[in-house]
């Protein structure tokens, strides 16, 4: 039964956002509740694990919707301009998308050196996303750096796939990281390519503005834009946002971080409460859409791991594979890590379907390592377009951009990447 629950969940899932015109936060609420309910897990039951849900992502929401606001008040203020003015003024920086996005991977790939997905989204898509309007660059590129390049760093030992497979297992951390380095390195190198290809495709659409000093800095001239310039406040909005940042990585819960920092940006560059409003109701739009997509997402996750449906999904792909094929049992399910991992999150893979995978494997002779080391690497592949999980919701949300369209535009390099990493893993691993 609650295989058949998952299995339901998923596939409605997948076609209503990726074909309906619903939102996709009422879908990720409403299917999971709908279909708990209809085969058994009990009405008042199926509420209990949905508030449970909505209470686990609540940090996220807070997160996202404080952090959207202490960025667009200094960036309103003008905090980005003359740094982005300073780095348009290279000779290389500017002239080519590919230049642009490479700055994109290089600042993501040393603000996700703690291994945060969140961390990284805060430092690096504010100031690149001024950079990628200006210049006429797709958002959905600045997405494919956190699909492909965050995701190939994802295999630090203290990132949140390595630490739970090391935790699961009882194989060391750093044994695991080792084993993970050349699949590290050969992704990043991929994830670049990819982006090269994507980068020439959109140069010769011919929207791309090449960027200069000059240039650049007229581009934002407006008279509106012009009043909320708060020139004087320029230093203490780079003390602050650097503060922000420093307590980020030292640990500070980022939901009470931001809604520190909004507390004091917002009244130290608009004085009045009638201009602080103002702010907050310029920014609000796309922050409620995205708030109700993590609170549908909390619902979804809550139903799905409180009510056994996860684990029941693990045991049942494994039951798929035949005796006589167990020896390559690696191999077989490394082929379907990456595309599953669009639909479950990482605690799924790694809590309810990898210990099942290395048992079956270790009948045949097969290394939980190598095992561990192959889900792993496809795992991470897939993180930044998962459905199920919220952090992906944040970092759309931020960059304003949907689920359906990133979906389409990026999954092809997800597998593909994903595939050729899991293999070579496989190869590699022992």
């Amino acid at each position: 039964m609650l295989l058949a629950a998952g299995i339901i969940i998923l596939v409605l899932l997948l076609v209503l956002i990726l074909k309906s015109n619903f939102l996709p936060g009422n879908i990720m609420a409403l299917v999971p509740l709908i279909v708990a309910i209809l085969l058994g897990l009990g009405f008042e039951n199926t509420l209990k694990m949905a508030h449970k849900g909505i209470l686990d992502v609540a940090a996220i929401v807070v997160l996202f919707i404080f952090a959207s606001i202490f960025f667009g008040v200094v960036s309103d203020a003008g905090m980005f301009d003359p740094i982005i003015k300073g780095l348009m003024k290279s000779k290389w920086i500017g002239k080519s998308i590919f230049s642009v996005v490479c700055i994109a991977g290089i600042i993501a790939m040393a603000a996700h050196i703690d291994g945060q997905g969140v961390t990284t989204l805060i430092v690096t898509v504010p100031p690149m996303l001024i950079v990628f309007d200006k210049l006429h660059i797709k958002r959905s590129l600045l997405a494919m750096v956190f699909v492909l390049v965050t995701g190939s760093l994802d295999v630090l030992p203290w990132a949140g796939p390595v630490s739970r497979a090391a935790t699961v297992t009882g194989i060391d951390v750093m044994v695991l990281f080792k084993a993970l380095l050349p699949t590290m390195a050969l992704g990043l190198i991929l994830s670049f390519s990819a982006l090269f290809i994507e980068s020439r495709k959109e140069q010769k659409l011919g929207e791309f503005v090449p960027a200069d000093g000059t240039t650049f800095g007229e581009m934002k001239s407006s008279e509106e834009e012009t009043a909320l310039y708060r020139p004087k406040m320029f230093w203490f909005n780079i003390t602050l946002t650097v503060l922000v940042v420093v307590l980020l990585f030292a640990g500070m819960p980022p939901h009470i971080t931001f809604l520190a920092g909004c507390g004091i940006v917002l009244p130290m560059n608009y004085r009045t409460g009638k201009e602080q409003n103002k702010r907050i109701k310029e920014h609000s739009g796309d922050i409620l859409v995205s708030a109700c997509t993590f609170i549908g997402a909390g619902i979804m996750l809550g139903i799905m791991e409180g009510g056994g449906i996860f684990t029941a999904l693990g045991e049942g792909i494994a039951g798929l594979i035949p005796d006589a094929l167990s020896p390559f049992i690696h191999f077989i399910f490394g082929v379907f890590v990456t595309p599953l991992s669009w639909l479950l999150n990482t605690d799924a893979m790694i809590y309810g379907i990898m210990p099942v995978i290395i048992k079956v494997g270790a009948e045949s002779g097969i290394s939980a390592t190598k095992i561990t080391a192959m889900i792993i690497a496809g795992r991470v592949m897939g993180t930044g377009l998962c459905l199920t999980t919220p952090s992906v919701y944040l970092g759309l949300g931020m960059m304003g951009l949907n689920y359906k369209d990133t979906f389409m535009r990026l999954a092809k390099w997800s597998f593909i990447i994903g595939e050729i990493v899991v293999i070579f893993t496989g190869i590699v691993v022992q």
